[in-house]
């Protein structure tokens, strides 16, 4: 029997919703104007040679392990001195897997083996965990898994703790290399995740992929070719990404929806994008904060993105080409001390999630139980009918940034380097490029777009009053709505889980937003700007009711001239008491890990 509504409440909120949702609605050209203003500028690839390519498949097969049957330290030798043809290796790993016992080690021969099939093991047996495994080649140049063969991940590991790979590689994976998933206790060392063709959509999608993981260390490691990441820690906490180098991939290194990482020590070049923080809508109440990114190198990651698109708005193929640093909806970020360099579009990028998707700030449907009478309005039978991100913000989400603090980095781009490219922003680029003519005086010696780039359109509307409302701003009145209708959806039976926002997220901003200092260096000027105010003046909004970026008031507002590529009005000034992130500490069994720990004497770890 269908529930009876209560129609006082919408006719209570009628009136309030409109009142919004004229100003909200009118946001649907946003995502092109943040889109023409800020991150979706790209350049060219990389032509940089590395190191690091794939060893030859002349690789020497080699094997040197003495089995141990003592319990709780077995050692499994895979392979034999009499057989080392790939199934054999194959089928003897497969089936120690089968019968392991916590605390094996696994010792894998050197050599460029084969596999068709996916290294595939599952901890929990009978509701008992397996736990305390090792996995050890001779080498991550020496043993060589080439997984081609096989139709999805490379190696794939659930429901165990404390598990340890080093010294081996995993090449060719069809999906993912390395993958980890509900693990407490992660260390990956020595590691070669490897797509040996450059830049190729069809290679696969992460390299060392610790995901729904705690206690994660990955250390001295090698990736190259992801289509996605190379090194990615998702919906985690508790994580060290030390010593590692990054090439050739869309991301070099991401860290999302994670809490308490420590990046550092890391080389990141030739990719599309260096190093990614990014927050995405994912529902599973997992959210990040906490990170640190200090003491990298981040150079010429100008590679075209070579990415699929995802499941998100938000995924990395929006990354643009010539990016060395990515902050996408997530707060309480430091980044420090490191050398970014040679980007063609942008040192660092600071976005919210509008940039990907502008529904963020739609309006909501108040139409409980499809009692409007009006046949083209979607009934709202549960929460995610409300709006497109109800069921995200609803969860704990935030599309802002906060608390995001830039400082001590070596920012420069050499003669020649600075070309922001892209198809399908080709006419904001020569926007950008007119302004520059026409103001030589102002933007003598700038790049074309600023070395810090912060979207601000995100802040701007969380400071914005609601037109019509009664003193929230406009993501206010946004997510106040959602809240209402939730409420509606329990008070008829419809949900009955009482799920509210989270309004302490929307707050207007107080010191609380992206802070940039004492960057660049000494030979150059570091330009840092936000595409919008973030504080509404005469002309932020058109006569629609369509922010507008700084680059579109200039003609309006003649002091806005200056403020397109510079920030003299402190739109990322840093508070007297700016966010300091602090050390992180991984744990393994009676092991510790991070820069107050077996770190501490490092030269990262001292800055």
């Amino acid at each position: 029997m269908k529930p009876t509504l209560q129609r006082n409440w919408l006719a209570r909120n009628s009136s309030s919703n409109a009142s919004f949702h004229s100003r909200v609605l009118s946001k649907r050209s946003l995502a092109l104007v943040i889109a023409a203003a800020s991150l979706a500028m790209s350049g060219c690839g990389s032509d940089d040679d590395d190191d690091n390519d794939a060893v030859t498949a002349e690789l020497n097969k080699a094997f040197n392990c003495s089995a141990s049957d003592t319990s709780g330290q077995r050692v499994v030798c895979i392979g034999s001195a009499d057989d080392l043809t790939d199934s054999k290796v194959q089928d003897d790993l497969i089936a120690a897997l089968a019968t392991a016992q916590s605390g094996d080690t696994f010792v894998l021969p050197q050599g460029r083996y084969n596999f068709t099939s996916t290294i595939e093991f599952n901890g929990l047996v009978d509701n008992t965990v397996v736990s305390h495994l090792t996995f050890r080649g001779a080498g991550m140049d020496k043993t060589i898994i080439d997984v081609s063969g096989a139709s999805a991940d490379g190696f794939l590991f659930n429901n165990t703790d404390h598990l340890i790979f080093e010294d081996f590689g995993v090449y060719e994976s069809n999906n993912n290399a390395l993958k980890v998933t509900k693990s407490n206790g992660v260390i990956m060392r020595r590691v070669a995740a490897v797509w040996e063709t450059d830049y190729q959509s069809t290679n696969g999608a992460y390299g060392l992929y610790p995901v729904e993981t705690s206690n994660v260390l990955i250390e001295d490691s090698y990736v190259k070719g992801s289509a996605d990441a190379g090194i990615y820690v998702g919906q985690s906490d508790k994580i060290v990404v030390r010593n590692n180098v990054a090439e050739k991939n869309v991301a070099g290194i991401e860290i999302e929806n994670s809490t308490l990482a420590d990046v550092y020590g890391n080389r990141a070049v030739g990719n599309t994008g260096g190093v990614l923080v990014f927050d995405l809508p994912i529902g599973n109440g997992k959210y990040g904060s906490g990170v640190r990114v200090f003491d990298n190198h981040i150079e010429a990651n100008n590679a075209p993105n070579f990415a699929n698109v995802g499941d998100f708005a938000g995924g990395v193929h929006i990354v643009p080409p010539g990016t060395g640093v990515i902050i996408l909806s997530t707060s309480d970020v430091e980044i420090y001390n490191n050398v970014i360099k040679d980007h063609q579009t942008t040192a660092i990028a600071l976005t919210s999630y509008l940039l990907p998707d502008d529904q963020v700030a739609s309006a909501p449907n108040a139409d409980v139980g499809g009692l409007d009478g009006n046949d083209a309005t979607p009934a709202v039978n549960s929460y995610g009918d409300i709006h497109p991100y109800a069921n995200a913000l609803l969860d704990g989400w935030s599309p802002l940034v906060r608390n995001i603090h830039i400082r001590d980095n070596a920012i420069s781009v050499a003669a020649g380097i600075d070309n922001p490219q892209g198809s399908l922003i080709e006419d904001i680029v020569k926007g950008y490029q007119l302004f520059h003519a026409f103001y030589p005086d102002i933007t003598a010696g700038q790049t074309t777009v600023p070395h810090i780039l912060y979207d601000g359109i995100g802040e701007l509307l969380t400071n914005t009053p609601n037109p019509g409302g009664a003193g929230e701003t406009i993501l206010q009145a946004v997510t106040g709505g959602i809240n209402q209708v939730a409420a509606a959806l329990d008070a008829n039976g419809l949900e009955s889980d009482g799920r509210q926002i989270n309004m302490a997220l929307f707050t207007t901003y107080n010191g609380d937003g992206v802070c940039q200092q004492n960057n660049g260096i000494d030979d150059q000027t570091l330009f840092a700007a936000s595409v919008f105010e973030t504080t509404p003046g005469a002309h932020t909004f058109d006569d629609s009711g369509s922010p507008q970026a700084k680059i579109q008031q200039y003609g309006m507002d003649t002091t806005m001239v200056g403020r397109v590529m510079s920030d003299p009005n402190g739109v990322m000034g840093c508070p007297a008491t700016p966010f300091d992130g602090t050390p992180v500490t991984v744990t393994f069994d009676q092991q510790s890990y991070g820069c107050t720990t077996d770190d501490s004497d490092s030269s990262s770890c001292a800055l």
